[in-house]
């Protein structure tokens, strides 16, 4: 079997905590052993013609080769998939009901919940609803009990007057509440509470990047404390940055330019450099 290194992969950050490469994802995954991840989040290129920087990075591919590309690194995430570990997917609708096929073709893989995500003005379309959300798959890998963590947010409130916004009626007090006296409601598969990253300064508009939340709430709700968490489309590093956060290993790829990742994993308080990928991450490949 070859080794990641001779895949082309380079090394580009080490942290005690993890490991940043800039490779294929396909290249990742065929260097990874069965069954050694607890968690894999995905958020693949849409193919919608987006230039990412890089001439590897298509975003434009005809529609039998882009779902033939998808099923191969959806047939490997299975694979170096723990039993009981998460699998997530964001994407646009469209493509997600096509992804969530192919994945209820694997028996070893439970549907757990499709998360719609609101985007922050939506995209009109002609005789058709408005397109305001984007989704994300949650499945798990039979064979062990999954993890799974409650989260609960703060209830969403009038930014003016601070009142709650949804009426809870006659079980407003039964919830647990912050420091601020709002109620700690129990996280659901609606997040509309999510703030896009587009206007973040210093950020190349040829990175992708999702907001801290959507990474932080994964991590928090399926892993714990040294599990490992795998990106496969790094883009700008939001996820490894929380694996990094919350304590977990981490490791992860991009095509692309991972210079954006790297500064932004590294800004997290505590972490250092090193030379050496750590010992739990080379345990992984194969």
């Amino acid at each position: 079997m070859r080794t990641l290194e001779s895949r082309q992969a380079s090394l580009r950050l080490a942290t005690p905590r993890g490991a940043l490469y800039h490779a294929d994802c396909l290249d990742l995954l065929a260097a990874t052993k069965d069954k050694s991840v607890d968690c894999i989040f995905a958020d693949p290129p849409f193919n919608l013609g987006k230039h990412y920087g890089s001439q590897k990075a298509k975003d434009e591919r005809p529609k039998i080769d882009y779902r033939h590309w998808t099923r191969r690194w959806l047939a490997e995430s299975v694979r170096v998939l723990k039993p009981g570990g998460s699998l997530f997917i964001y994407h646009i609708p469209k493509t997600l009901i096509e992804i969530a096929g192919d994945l209820n073709n694997f028996d070893e893989m439970e549907f757990r919940n499709w998360i719609a995500i609101k985007m922050k003005n939506g995209f009109p379309f002609t005789n058709r609803l408005h397109a305001a959300h984007y989704g994300m798959l949650y499945y798990v890998k039979r064979g062990r009990r999954a993890k799974f963590r409650v989260l609960r947010e703060p209830s969403p409130t009038c930014r003016h007057c601070h009142r709650l916004l949804r009426d809870y009626g006659g079980y407003i007090d039964k919830y647990k509440k912050n420091d601020d006296n709002v109620p700690l409601i129990r996280l659901a598969d609606v997040w509309d509470d999510i703030n896009p990253n587009i206007h973040r300064k210093n950020r190349p508009k040829s990175i992708n990047e999702l907001p801290d939340v959507i990474s932080d709430r994964v991590i928090r709700m399926v892993t714990k404390k040294d599990d490992v968490v795998m990106d496969l489309f790094v883009g700008g590093g939001s996820s490894l940055s929380m694996a990094q956060h919350h304590g977990r290993y981490w490791v992860g790829s991009e095509i692309a330019s991972t210079a954006h990742a790297r500064k932004r994993i590294l800004k997290e308080p505590g972490t250092r450099q090193r030379v050496n990928v750590p010992a739990k991450i080379n345990r992984l490949f194969r």
